[in-house]
């Protein structure tokens, strides 16, 4: 990649840098209303799903857009994506509580807020529809780069909520949390995707002694320049002094805001020179060096530069060059500022000729990041060397047993004597510990997730949300004791299953009593029929159940179209059951009639998946051992498939009956079964019938998205991440 490629070269001489980053170069993205567009775009969806914003983020017409400033080398085809997560950063950072109830971080998704967030009741549904957003995106994109972004975007979370409150006694203590804490392996994680590059874990360990000198003049520049906006806020009346080092300068060595600020801007100076000074020791030891880490080094370099410049005049710093934040203006104003300081030496033009229409008019024609089409066409590249000067396409009671003596006088004297009336010794935890066992176990959380996504189009009160959710999860826990008794497995999720934990007759009576509860929890659900609903769906699961159980237990093969009858009472009993109980409310019944179509498809294709999982995948070999199925003598659909339309079945048969001899399948019966499939087409044909459920409920999902104006990005990221 050549430099000029992306950006333009600025004479870093002519801002008043205030004495940072000497030594460095500056460079300004040739695309930079890619993103303005991007952002435009993140603040429109945090409005639609979250509520109004009015602070700012990336975006600063004067000294150009935080992303085009720092990431100047980064891909124009993945600007704009860049961009919109660099803009959900900083609002996260302005809006979003972070320090959230320990209890609750858990909850955090890939890009995770933590739980007040926002006085709003639908806050945390909102925005996990914007994380998903992002998720599939930087998926679909490059998954490599994606992982390392969400990776290092929880580490930032969990160390922002460990150590917000710490007392620091010296810098190198502070910026060890300011440089997690500021985001700067974050946006150096942003960088590597932006750029499409990826670093091996040797070259990370190589790169980390000579990065931290860059993190850490980052972190201080950002200190020093928004320490007067801080600093105003921390004088009213009950605020916290700002976590900043231009504060602890005044508190370590009793001094004013003057000398602080020079006292930091001198460290920062020490570790910009010191970075300067790794990155040529570092090409110097690996001479030649690479062109990807040598490119990687002049990334972090700008970094340096962009964020003094932009920070010079920022918006989100500086109350004075705001404008209204949401309104899509940036590149009128840009072009309006533009002039010498942003280097570009071609004509002016006039505001108006910036977009046809008008500046609303180009907004309406604005590409979504997750837009079908490309962001922009080669053309849209080719038109004009600065993009600054032209528009984009924008309880468990527990008691304590008792002690009985051994006196005859004692042990006669009559029960109430010894057991007060009204006092209820026997506590639940006998009864409640094997579902807790299970729901201890490590989980995906499907169900949870597919509850909110559907409550996009549900809108129901959190607090309905959170019964529903403690119904499907106390029939799907006692469904997966009852499950693996029935089937004979000795793992869940790569641990025991409660009944080698527990034993059979307590597994059984904890799983009973999890469907007694469930039944009681409905009652409390504050929409009509909600118990009616449950144990309608409670009947179809049973039903169900009985058939699998059968033709287990007889060797008897039912045809496809009865398998999959019973994989919708059995699987998706629980699926239609969220989705009766969701929809009630729901006053469009066309809309109500494709959601209960939706969720039908999802509880069959959950079930067929699950089979064709358990016989090819590696991961669910760990977690249930190889081939379970096979052992419990599970009809699967693989299985179905092959049995109704293999010409030969007959060894096959013959090793299931061995199976129900023994209890379960030898490592080389196992084989044999697997071989015999192989050689049919009852895999290929699962895999097919999975890409084609996979379609029609990617279909389904267009049509609610049509019928209702909402987009569910949380819905289809389920879906991404349960294909095969």
């Amino acid at each position: 990649m050549m430099e000029d490629d992306t950006s333009v070269l600025v004479d870093l001489t002519q801002y008043d840098t205030h004495g940072f980053c000497p030594g460095y170069r500056f460079r300004r993205h040739l695309y930079e209303s890619l993103a303005n567009a991007g952002c435009y775009e993140a603040r429109q969806d945090w409005i639609q799903y979250i509520g109004p914003v009015t602070e700012f983020g990336n975006c600063n017409p004067r000294n150009g857009n935080f992303t085009a400033n720092v990431l100047p080398l980064c891909r124009p085809d993945r600007l704009k994506l860049v961009a919109y997560i660099l803009e959900y950063a900083f609002l996260h950072d302005s809006v979003v509580e972070v320090a959230a109830a320990p209890d609750s971080a858990h909850d955090d998704d890939a890009f995770g807020l933590g739980e007040r967030e926002s006085k709003r009741a639908d806050t945390k549904s909102g925005r996990k529809q914007i994380q998903a957003k992002m998720m599939l995106q930087l998926m679909s994109t490059d998954k490599v780069c994606a992982e390392r972004v969400m990776k290092v975007w929880k580490t930032m979370l969990s160390t922002t909520r460990a150590d917000k409150s710490k007392n620091f006694s010296t810098l190198d203590e502070y910026l060890d949390f300011r440089i997690v804490d500021t985001g700067a392996p974050f946006v150096e994680a942003i960088m590597l995707f932006g750029m499409g590059l990826s670093l091996t874990e040797e070259e990370d360990a190589e790169l980390a002694d000579v990065l931290k000198p860059c993190f850490a003049s980052l972190a201080l520049a950002n200190d020093y320049f928004s320490f007067d906006k801080e600093w105003k806020e921390a004088q009213e009346p009950g605020a916290p002094m700002p976590l900043n080092a231009v504060w602890l300068n005044m508190k370590w060595h009793g001094v004013d805001v003057p000398i602080a600020k020079k006292l930091v801007r001198d460290a920062a100076n020490r570790y910009e020179r010191s970075f300067l000074e790794r990155c040529d020791e570092f090409r110097s030891t690996h001479a030649p060096i690479s062109e990807k880490l040598d490119l990687y080094l002049r990334g972090m370099a700008y970094q340096v530069s962009g964020n003094v410049v932009w920070s010079l005049n920022c918006p989100r710093y500086y109350p004075e060059f705001r404008y209204d934040s949401n309104a899509g203006i940036e590149d009128v104003l840009t072009a309006r500022y533009r002039g010498a300081a942003v280097g570009v030496v071609e004509g002016e033009r006039e505001e108006s000729d910036l977009f046809e229409g008008g500046p609303l008019t180009a907004l309406n024609h604005r590409h979504s990041i997750a837009s079908t089409d490309s962001y922009f066409s080669e053309s849209d590249l080719s038109a004009s060397s600065s993009s600054w000067s032209r528009a984009s396409s924008r309880s468990s009671s527990i008691s304590a047993a008792s002690r009985y003596s051994d006196d005859d006088s004692v042990r006669d004297q009559p029960a109430k004597s010894i057991l007060p009336a009204g006092q209820d010794r026997l506590g639940m935890e006998h009864v409640n510990a094997p579902v807790e066992y299970v729901s201890s176990l490590p989980s995906k959380g499907v169900r949870g997730t597919f509850i909110d996504a559907l409550n996009l189009w549900a809108d129901l009160p959190e607090e309905t949300l959170d019964r529903i959710k403690a119904v499907v999860d106390q029939l799907h826990n006692a469904s997966l004791l009852f499950d693996d008794i029935e089937d004979g497995s000795e793992l869940r999720r790569g641990s025991p299953a409660a009944h080698a934990v527990f034993g059979v007759p307590q597994t059984i009576n904890a799983a009973s009593f999890a469907v007694v509860e469930a039944v009681r929890k409905a009652a409390e659900i504050p929409i009509p029929d909600a118990v009616n609903i449950t144990v309608e769906q409670l009947r179809d699961l049973h039903i169900g159940q009985s058939y699998d159980i059968h033709w287990t237990r007889h060797t008897s093969c039912p045809t496809e179209d009865e398998y999959l009858e019973m994989v919708s009472k059995k699987t998706g009993g629980l699926f239609r059951l969220l989705s009766r109980l969701m929809s009630t409310n729901m006053s469009d019944d066309e809309v109500k009639s494709e959601v209960d179509s939706l969720v039908s498809q999802v509880g069959i294709y959950f079930q067929i998946r699950d089979d064709f999982q358990n016989l090819q995948s590696d991961e669910y070999a760990s977690q249930k051992g190889f081939c379970e199925d096979l052992d419990e003598g599970k009809l699967s659909f693989p299985l179905v498939r092959y049995l109704n339309t293999a010409d030969d079945t007959l060894q096959v048969r013959e090793v299931m009956q061995q199976r129900q001899t023994r209890g379960s399948l030898s490592l080389p019966l196992k084989r044999l079964v697997l071989q015999r499939l192989a050689r049919s087409d009852c895999m290929q044909y699962t895999h097919a019938t999975l890409e084609q459920m996979t379609k029609d409920i990617d279909g389904s999902i267009g049509r609610l998205e049509r019928l209702t104006g909402r987009k569910n990005w949380v819905l289809r990221l389920c879906l991404e991440k349960l294909r095969v």
